[in-house]
């Protein structure tokens, strides 16, 4: 995982996430939540870039990934965060590699690989919209 120190120097970062709060967001889920996902959680409650790449924080999480239906038409996914512009970004839960989908469509045919890792995805520090992408 990307250093806070690293994460500082691109993004706006909060107080790290409390295990209370990750522990309700997990009983809400009813499991784990995804570790690359919890790791950056201890170190930053969310985060956001100058750009439009946001990362949610704690507490929703879970929320936001059913209010979206997440797991009914992208079952290997979790909703981590997104671009301020309508779109989702996912982690598959199988790979481990992030993608990006309109918030409104929610298939597998609309996804579109943005970064490698979770780690990646931080370097890189931003979302695909402002590398030309998507």
């Amino acid at each position: 995982m990307v250093s806070r120190s690293a994460l500082s120097e691109r993004f706006t970062l909060f107080p790290p996430a409390s295990r209370s709060a990750i522990e309700r967001e997990e009983d809400e889920y009813g499991g784990s939540l995804p570790r690359e996902y919890v790791a950056l959680l201890r170190m930053s409650d969310g985060l956001h870039s100058d750009g439009n790449l946001s990362i949610l924080g704690a507490e929703g999480v879970v929320r936001r990934n059913n209010d979206y239906e997440v797991q009914t038409y992208l079952p290997d996914f979790f909703m981590i965060g997104d671009d301020g512009g309508g779109n989702a970004i996912l982690l598959n839960l199988s790979d481990r590699r992030i993608y990006e989908v309109g918030m409104g469509v929610m298939d597998e045919e609309s996804l579109e690989l943005s970064a490698g890792s979770l780690d990646e995805l931080l370097a890189l520090g931003t979302c695909l919209a402002e590398r030309g992408g998507g």
